[in-house]
């Protein structure tokens, strides 16, 4: 929906070295830089960055692409999302889509403004008489009214329809409200009804401040204390978390983000000045969650209740965190606080000395896992090691992992070889649990391309990087010969802007273009020019094979038809395809091709 020539100028403006360097290491080789794959597991860097092609590859698992390629691919971002950060970034405006061209987003928008409406009636709702004791709720929690306003918090009032005969005002169906998550209805199908009533009410947003759904509140003992908007079309829980869309600068700035559970226990330190914070939305931490803490930093700090729940959520996210290789640490709190009321009664000072206080991960778990087990028996031993070793096995750092694994046999006097010996069994166990978020290295082994399909590229590779050769291949072969559809159709797009008379740029190119691995591809063909010494024999050798494969198949497929004609009796058929079956054969010979295989 977005015209290519303004993909294009984003592209052009931006440094994908610059993107990824953010992610990934990065040391400069030739005029290209070098580091380890985010993709895969590896020890050896494969994964390249080319600034003059604007283009990465990684050649241990064939990942690859454009700066919007990586974002998507990393970030678990879309399309658009990827290219709105990147013409922020680059000062281009996208141009607003027509009414036809959204009619795919439409039905989004139209949620985002239902729950921008209903945040404001919230927030209004706090300035009315039966408002008052939301309002006073809030301030006795030591939230100030900038805050409110900043957060744009509110009241869901008393009643069974306060915002059905708002949005009725608005002309808003029911049908729209119930998509949102703002409304049920009742068993017997004939009343309607607001899901939150007499709550205080936090406006959930994602990174572009739009209103995703509420968190609401009892002021009371009402059970339960917390309700939340179902999912909908543009909410998933797991995938947001709260405050980040006011914390991400901080957190970019600062290089560190503090994660907590709750609502109030981020909003206290955030106006107390501590700002670099996100919250969890009462939730266990997510993969998807920790994938957009990514974005802004690679170092946390989680503080989490200090009851035995917040524990065991403290360690399940801790190896969410060290899995996607994030620095972890852990400060504590103490017994029976949590981060709201510890700010409110040590204000800014001593939440910054419990960070700087904040225990690293090794230090925390094996803590806890002492106080629960005894360390002197040989039972509470092998129990501590065996819950320990999960998460240390989550440590890509040979160089810390050693140095843990080696801590670790001295805490509890084990011998360090058995320790590790331990450490070969979760092994298999740890990477099939990633095997969601990441490549897997006996996916990395299993990946390897047919000679066909590799003098397929080859061409390719030889046509981007040289457009004199584009017209010899399509003599050769024309589009019919390749087997590979994404490559005919690369090839078909580079032919169509050649007529045109533009460039053919690769990073462009992977952005004109839909087909499944599109742009590995083409990445891969890029990267390929590298090791292409004589373009004119390497072009032969291709075109040679590509024909001789597709020779190969009209062969073996006339095999088959004389083998159904001998089958049906039919001595006219029988000749004219043995007849054309010695034509061929005469013809691999005159080219010189094997008819074996």
């Amino acid at each position: 929906m977005i015209p290519n020539e303004i993909i294009d100028q984003i592209l052009d403006k931006t440094d994908i070295v610059e993107i990824i360097s953010g992610y990934v290491p990065m040391k400069r080789a030739g005029q290209n830089f070098k580091g380890r794959c985010p993709f895969h597991e590896e020890k050896t860097p494969s994964f390249i960055v080319s600034p003059a092609k604007q283009i990465y590859h990684c050649f241990g698992c064939s990942a690859g692409g454009n700066v919007i390629s990586f974002l998507m691919k990393h970030e678990r971002m879309e399309f658009l999302d990827a290219l709105t950060m990147l013409a922020d970034k680059a000062n281009i405006a996208l141009p607003r889509q027509s009414q036809a061209d959204r009619g795919k987003s439409s039905f989004a928008d139209k949620l985002y403004g239902v729950n921008n409406m209903a945040c404001d009636l919230y927030r209004e709702n706090l300035t009315k008489e039966d408002g008052k004791t939301a309002y006073r709720y809030f301030i006795q929690r030591g939230i100030t009214e900038s805050t409110i306003k900043h957060f744009r918090l509110g009241y869901a009032a008393d009643s069974w329809q306060g915002v059905i005969n708002h949005c009725k005002s608005k002309n808003i169906d029911l049908e729209t409200l119930q998509k949102a998550g703002l409304v049920l209805q009742r068993e017997d199908k004939k009343n309607w009804y607001d899901r939150f009533r007499n709550r205080i009410i936090f406006p959930i947003f994602d990174l572009r401040n739009r209103v995703l759904g509420f968190g609401a509140r009892t002021m009371g003992t009402d059970l339960p204390k917390y309700m939340n908007s179902p999912e909908t079309h543009i909410y998933t829980k797991g995938k947001h978390l709260y405050g980040l869309n006011f914390s991400k600068e901080y957190i970019r700035k600062q290089d560190y983000v503090i994660i907590v559970e709750g609502y109030f226990d981020l909003i206290l330190p955030f106006q107390n000045d501590i700002r670099n914070i996100v919250a969890t939305l009462g939730t266990a931490l997510t993969p998807a969650q920790v994938q957009g803490i990514k974005r802004f930093t690679k170092n946390a700090i989680m503080i989490y209740d200090s009851d035995k729940a917040g524990e065991a959520a403290t360690l399940r996210g801790l190896d969410l965190l060290i899995a996607e290789e994030m620095n972890v640490r852990i400060a504590l709190l103490p017994k029976g606080r949590d981060p709201d009321s510890f700010v409110r009664k040590e204000a800014r000072p001593g939440f910054m000395k419990l960070l700087k206080e904040s225990k690293d991960l090794f230090d925390y778990k094996l803590g806890v896992l002492t106080a629960k087990f005894q360390k002197n028996s040989p039972q509470g031993k092998a129990r501590i090691v065996g819950e320990m070793l999960p998460t240390l096995a989550k440590i890509k750092n040979a160089v810390l992992k050693a140095g843990y694994l080696k801590k670790m046999s001295e805490e509890l006097s084990i011998d360090e070889k058995a320790v590790r010996a331990e450490l070969e069994k979760v092994k298999p166990e740890f990477r099939a649990s990633l095997a969601p978020y990441s490549i897997s290295l006996e996916t990395v082994k299993e990946h390897k391309k047919s000679p066909a399909s590799l003098a397929e590229i080859t061409l390719l590779a030889i046509a981007l990087d040289d457009a004199e050769y584009l017209e010899k291949i399509k003599e050769e072969l024309g589009g019919e010969n390749f087997k590979d559809e994404s490559i005919a159709a690369i090839f078909k797009k580079i032919t169509e802007l050649r007529k045109e008379g533009k460039k053919v740029n690769p990073s462009h190119l992977i952005c004109h273009l839909k087909g499944a691995g599109t742009s590995e591809i083409i990445s891969e063909a890029v990267s390929m020019n590298q090791i292409i010494r004589d373009k004119e024999k390497a072009l032969n050798d291709c075109v040679k094979r590509i024909k001789g494969d597709s020779q190969k198949l009209t062969l073996h497929n006339l095999q088959s038809e004389i083998k159904k004609a001998e089958n049906a009796f039919d001595t006219n058929k029988i000749n004219r395809l043995i007849a054309e079956y010695s034509e061929l054969i005469k013809e691999f010979k005159k080219n010189g091709t094997s008819v074996k295989g």
